[in-house]
């Protein structure tokens, strides 16, 4: 799943050239290989930070179904009734409120399916569907997939990885067709409902639950989703970088300490730091009302 993210930086890259370039016949050869060099160079020098930018939100970022899973793991009690009401599509008339939205539907999706609520995740995916239509985002939810999902209902291990492959297969194609506002409207929608689901789920004890840990891990995530989307010096994302500012002073307060990092050379994968966290009961209901409002500002 954290291959969607790096994906997503990279459909944000647009590559400008120069047509004002005058050269001589004699020169056009070594002017062109020239050009080509520059030219490289600089998509490989706006392509790495893309992708070093991305990495930081990436970093402490989990997907919807990360944020699933460890909800799920703990002793937090499903509530449907938090969710996004699935009958609410023909509320988004704006590709970025669909956008938004799909990733909304897609933490909802994740959601019901971790928790084994079939049914749920069927009503679910049918947004996605809905939504995916309305963006016009072709070959994600073919009849195949929706079979195959029927005939999964009762197993969540293959629930699950339908909703991860349709998750990246719309990144994809949203890639391949250089549609880069709409991949970060889903991803940034995606993640907000995953903070507001996992500030709303009720767990016994709540002050010692790996939820409130994960939700103070998100401080550098918070202020890179930020910065991400406010790069894109997109108006459409002007409201809610302004409101994701006011969640960045919130999660400022949380103490976070670096305790450990896993230093194994056998594996190149990339392991997360642990954190010791200190979020207080004050905060949390802060960051818990903030996110709230930010999320509803979204489905509404």
């Amino acid at each position: 799943m954290k291959k969607l993210f790096y994906a997503l930086a990279i459909i944000s890259i647009v590559a400008c050239g120069d047509e004002n370039v005058t050269i001589k016949p004699k020169e056009i050869e070594a002017d062109l290989g020239a050009n080509h060099q520059e030219e490289e160079r600089i998509v490989s020098q706006r392509t790495l930070k893309e992708l070093k930018n991305a990495s930081k939100v990436v970093y402490t970022l989990p997907s919807p179904v990360e944020m699933a899973d460890i909800l799920h793991k703990t002793s937090a009690v499903y509530d449907v009734a938090i969710l996004n009401d699935p009958n609410s599509i023909s509320n988004y008339v704006t590709d970025f409120k669909r956008a938004l939205n799909l990733g909304v539907y897609f933490a909802d999706l994740s959601f019901t399916s971790m928790f084994d609520y079939p049914q749920d995740a069927m009503k679910f995916m049918g947004a996605a569907q809905a939504m995916s239509d309305e963006l016009n985002i072709q070959g994600v939810y073919t009849e195949e997939v929706m079979m195959k999902l029927e005939d999964n209902l009762s197993n969540k291990d293959s629930l699950i990885d339908i909703v991860a492959s349709a998750y990246m297969d719309t990144d994809m194609y949203l890639q391949d067709n250089e549609r880069p506002i709409i991949a970060k409207s889903i991803l940034a929608g995606a993640w907000l409902e995953g903070l507001y689901i996992a500030v709303n789920l009720k767990t016994e004890p709540p002050k010692e639950s790996e939820v409130w840990s994960k939700i103070g891990e998100q401080k550098p995530a918070i202020r890179n989703l930020k910065n991400m989307l406010a790069d894109c010096n997109e108006p459409q994302f002007d409201s809610l970088v302004n409101k994701l500012d006011e969640l960045v002073v919130l999660f400022d307060s949380i103490k976070l300490e670096e305790i450990s990092k896993d230093k194994s050379t056998e594996s190149k994968r990339v392991v997360s730091p642990l954190f010791k966290v200190e979020v207080t009961e004050e905060l949390f209901e802060k960051i818990q009302a903030k996110a709230i409002e930010v999320r509803n500002g979204i489905i509404q």
